[in-house]
């Protein structure tokens, strides 16, 4: 009896042995789901190793966090970008835009890629959901839509570090634009009405291209506290309306602030120009470059570094800091780039009064 018993023991613990090693070797879900910003609840792969942006904007965020997961490009880099982006991200496929002007949005070449995913950053527009379904659809691969706009920076860093399993790298990147965000309110609710002055943000051959009032590409002049001059009945929604001389001196900026390969090198030479208060002063800047330009085109992460020297510049009791040290703190945090202090100075060369 006691062998018998003896026996079923042995067997009871064989199987429970047999049935440990089972569970042990089930395969684990390989894929879940993911709630993006339009709501679309999409299947994606528990982990994402091949990513390819939607757009130039969502490539500038996804090489923040993640380049090497980076399986083509939106845009191919320029001349100023490989600079600063090391030289292994060059020769990545470019698979081209899916909204703008210039979509171009190659389908087919993504298919052959074969990805684990698409993701699509930045503002959300009339029929996201949509849009991103009809792309899986056709594809047959995870399309996820993040919303990234200046508020929703953090939390869009969050959400990609939670999709791609970069969970330390989001959170690094996350706090440090949350702590930006956080300290341009706080100034700008501090600065009186009567100490704002009148900026204005323009582009073109002759800085009659104007960012004006209420357009995402001037947003950085509503972060700061300071009144956009370009106050106008309609914008257009790419920016860079062209109004005359007569109505930027009828504005009378106090500030100037030029697009890169605009008209810094010709607008103090300029008699119409030199009607204005922003010129007559020498209160005249251009935007910095390189990756990207700091404060729009496209309207992404590197704007908190805008934020930062525009703040630094126009408000400096209150952004009390070296914006050198400022500008290779961000590159190695978000380009993955160390930048000396030489070259900082050299993005800095024109931005100033």
């Amino acid at each position: 009896m006691k062998k018998a018993v003896s026996l079923l023991t042995c067997a009871a613990l064989l199987l429970a042995l047999l049935c440990a090693c089972a569970a042990e070797q089930k395969p684990q879900g390989e894929t879940r789901i993911f709630t993006d910003s339009a709501g679309r609840q999409v299947e994606v792969p528990v982990k994402i190793e091949s990513i390819v942006p939607s757009g130039s904007y969502a490539q500038m965020i996804l090489y923040t966090i993640c380049p090497d997961k980076l399986m083509g490009l939106s845009d191919a880099l320029t001349k100023i970008q490989k600079q600063y982006i090391d030289e292994k991200y060059w020769d990545l496929p470019v698979f081209g835009k899916f909204y703008g002007s210039s979509g171009t949005f190659n389908l087919e070449e993504i298919i052959k890629a074969s990805p684990d995913i698409i993701i699509d950053m930045g503002e959300e527009k009339a029929g996201i959901g949509a849009d991103m379904d009809t792309i899986q659809s056709k594809s047959g691969i995870p399309v996820v839509f993040i919303k990234a706009t200046m508020d929703e920076m953090a939390d869009a860093y969050d959400m990609l570090g939670d999709l791609l399993g970069e969970q330390e790298a989001a959170a690094t990147l996350s706090d440090y634009v949350d702590g930006v965000m956080h300290m341009a309110a706080e100034y700008s609710a501090q600065i009186p009405d009567a100490e704002r002055p009148r900026v204005l943000f323009s582009q073109g051959e002759y800085g009659t291209e104007v960012n004006g009032k209420n357009s995402s590409h001037a947003e950085i002049l509503d972060y700061l506290g300071v009144i956009n001059a370009a106050d106008m009945d309609s914008i257009l929604a790419s920016g860079g309306d062209e109004v005359s001389m007569e109505q930027i001196i009828t504005w009378n900026p106090e500030i100037v602030v030029l697009a890169p390969d605009s008209y810094y090198n010709g607008i103090f030479d300029d008699p119409m120009w030199a009607q204005v208060d922003a010129v007559k002063n020498g209160k005249v800047c251009e935007v910095p470059i390189g990756p990207y330009q700091w404060l729009d085109r496209p309207p992404s992460v590197q704007r908190v570094l805008g934020l930062l020297w525009l703040g630094n510049l126009i408000y400096p009791e209150y952004y009390d800091f070296d914006i050198a040290e400022k500008t290779q703190e961000f590159y190695t945090l978000f380009f993955h780039y160390d930048l000396s202090r030489e070259e900082a100075e050299a993005l800095l060369q024109n931005a100033s009064f």
